[in-house]
């Protein structure tokens, strides 16, 4: 007895469902857990320098797993975008 095989479509969509409960799993844990207040510099500060998990950065700064990885994209941008300049 073998594993049956998926055609690729079915297999897509077990794909994107098992992300999707990864994802909501993962963020979950941290989501609509903060109010929003804005950043501080000394919280950039820290998202950036990414030298603990984001799962505990996100207990010290009560900021969201996700808001954190947000917001070090978008400053990893915005330093890029200066570089260019």
């Amino acid at each position: 007895m073998g594993r049956r095989k998926l055609d690729p479509e079915t297999k897509a969509e077990h794909y994107r469902r098992n992300k999707k409960i990864s994802r909501k799993k993962y963020y979950g844990k941290t989501a609509n857990l903060y109010a929003r207040h804005p950043w501080t510099p000394e919280e950039e500060k820290m998202v950036m320098e990414h030298s603990i998990p984001d799962s505990e950065l996100s207990a010290k700064i009560g900021r969201s797993i996700k808001g954190i990885q947000e917001k070090r994209r978008r400053l990893k941008h915005e330093m890029a975008e200066k570089q260019e300049a």
